[in-house]
Order: structure tokens, then sequence, then C-alpha cells
């Protein structure tokens, strides 16, 4: 009877330990995906709950029959929810689940005083404290990682924030400037030349529907955030500057493009190719603003050395650059330096010796 009681006993203790370990590393698992899911509280209490079974296995082994070994798969089962914790768990959330693992990993070494005995083992004193700080110190590890890469994404988001705001301000200054000097012209033409005034008007309502299409991509671009936009095709650089030139020449200015023959656009980094064009949309889109009285706008493109050298000239004459006609912002100049600095350019902006204005950069040609 005592014999037949025994082996009762031990088969519901191996019984145990065995439901104990599959319920550990099932846990883990499942705590992986709570705390993907955000789920905190709900993590912390699968944590506490899995820490009180394995606790109540050890004492129910301490107080029948001693083990060989502690129970691996539990052990191993653990020490995972115990890193993944310290990785994932919020402040409170992560002290409440860590302390009940780091507590039943450390009375698992009662279930089998033997382990000692086994020579990997019987030279590390305090194995079954040093095994659950190691996970810890993993788990802080693995969320300092996780902390540094959040960190390093949101700098990259930001950049791209500021770099869209940039080209948003150029867009809208750009054909909003347009619309709004060639509204003002046709009105006082409509009554003395009403060809030129329907021809203005003409202009306005063009030049509106490419800042709506402008706006519209940008806006795009914005929603489509999370790197899932679709391929669109790249107009080159160069051709994209001549229409930013031809379409000025429309607004009763003439403006035109000298390009040098050793530049090379099709050979600049997308950085500097963006770079170059905002430099000459900013630049026509400051002559439209405050040199009404120009009358001829000279854009030139140039190599010296190993920079590439861009200008945008007018012959506005006088001390005053015109009537200013908007309440000038300066993001889109402050813009235009941050991305010159960017590329380790120069930018620069004055008056001519000989008359005119210009707005000039000297940008590294890599």
């Amino acid at each position: 009877m005592l014999l037949d009681t025994a082996v009762v006993s031990v088969s519901h203790v191996g019984l145990a330990v065995v439901a104990s370990g599959v319920t550990a590393l099932g846990a883990a698992a499942a705590q992986l995906r709570l705390y993907r899911f955000g789920r905190q509280w709900l993590a912390c209490a699968l944590s506490v709950a899995v820490a009180t079974v394995s606790l109540l296995t050890t004492s129910l082994v301490e107080g029948t029959v001693l083990q060989r070994t502690p129970g691996w798969a539990e052990l191993l089962g653990l020490l995972v929810l115990l890193c993944l914790s310290c990785r994932y768990g919020r402040t409170v959330p992560l002290v409440l689940s860590a302390v009940p693992l780091f507590v039943a990993v450390v009375r698992i070494e009662g279930r089998a005083p033997a382990l000692s005995d086994l020579p990997l083992l019987k030279d590390i004193d305090g194995l079954f404290t040093l095994l659950p700080v190691a996970f810890v110190l993993l788990g802080g590890y693995l969320r300092t990682e996780d902390g540094r890469r959040r960190t390093a994404a949101e700098n990259v988001r930001r950049a791209e924030r500021l770099d869209l705001a940039r080209d948003l301000h150029d867009h809208v200054a750009h054909y909003v400037t347009a619309v709004v000097v060639q509204a003002q012209a046709g009105e006082h033409t409509a009554e003395r030349d009403p060809v030129t005034a329907r021809k203005l008007f003409a202009n306005i309502e063009q030049t509106g529907q490419e800042g709506l299409v402008a706006m519209s991509r940008m806006v795009r671009l914005l929603r489509e955030a999370d790197g899932a936009m679709t391929e669109a095709p790249v107009t080159p650089v160069m051709t994209r500057i001549e229409a930013l030139v031809r379409q000025f020449s429309g607004t009763g200015q003439h403006a035109w493009l000298d390009v040098a023959d050793d530049v090379d656009g099709a050979a600049w980094s997308p950085q500097l190719a963006k770079s170059v064009e905002r430099l000459v949309q900013e630049g026509l889109t400051n002559i439209r603003k405050h040199a009404r009285t120009a009358t001829t706008v000279h854009v030139k493109l140039e190599t010296d050395g190993a920079r590439l050298v861009v200008r945008v000239r007018d012959n506005a004459v006088g001390q005053q650059r015109g009537r200013v006609w908007f309440r000038p912002s300066g993001f889109g100049m402050v813009g235009l330096s941050e991305r010159v600095a960017e590329l380790g350019g120069e930018l620069s902006s004055g008056r001519m010796p000989e008359g005119g204005w210009e707005l000039a950069a000297s940008i590294p040609v890599k």
C-alpha cells in the first residue's frame, strides 16, 4: 500500500512538472502576442499566473519527492517571460510581473538539489539567481535597442516631414504667386487691352490647375507615409527647370535658361537635383513677388571646378525691388539655405553692381 501511494505521488508530481512546463512555454508565446497588441495588463496577469503555478509546483515537489532535474521546459518558459516583460512592459506591469517570475526561477533550485553535483554546474554558485538576472539584463538591453530604433525611425520621419513641408511651401508660393500677379495685371489691363487680359486669365486658369495637381501629389505623399506608395515616373531635372523658366515667361517677364556644356543634370544626386530645382523655383518666385519692374530674368547653370554654380538674375532697376504684394514669410529662403548647407554649399542673395538682383548658390557636385 505504501509503495502504491509513493508511485502515485511520483506520478502526480511528474504530471504537475510537465503541465507547468507546457504552461510556461505556451504563456511565453501568448505573452509576445499580447505585448504586440498593446495588452499590457493581460500580459502581466498571464505572467503572474504562470509564476504562481510554478511556485505551487515547486511546493508540491519539495513536499513529496525531489527530481533529478528542475524541469528545463518550465525554467526556459519562465526566463523567456521575464525577458519579454523587461523588454516590452510598462513600468507598473513590468514590476508586478517581473518580481513573481524572478522568485519562481530562484525557487526552482529547491526541486533538484542534485544539480549541484553535475560537473558543469557544481562550480557555479547561485546559478538560479544569476539566470534571472542575466535575462533581466538581456530584456533591458533589447528594450534600449528598441528605443534607439524608434528614435532613429522618428528622426527619419521628422526629417521627411520637414522636407515635405519645405516642398509644400515652395509649390504653394510658386503657383499662388503666379496666380495673384497675373490677376493683378489683368485687373489693370482688362479695360484698355481686353485681348491681353483674356490671355492673362487663361494663364491664371492653367497655373491654378497645375498648382492643384502639385498639391494633390504632395498630399498623396503625406498620406502614403508607410512606404506603400507607388512609383511615379521621374521627370529629368533639366526638363523640370526648363518648364519652370518657360512658365515664368508667360507672366509678362521674359526669362531664359543658360546651361553650360559641362553641366550634366543626369549625373546629379537626387538631393542635388531637388536643391537646384528649388533654388530656381524660389528665385523666380521672389522675382514675381518683389521685382515687378524687371523685364528680363536670366537663369544660369555652370561649373566652377568641382562645384555647380546656379544663378537667378533679374534687371530690376532702382533702390526698391518693386511693390511688395505679399506678406513675406521667409520660409522659402530658410528652407533653401538649409538645403544648400546640407550639401556643403553656399547661398547668397543681393544686388549686383550693374543693377538688378541675383540669387546664387555654389554647391559641390558629388
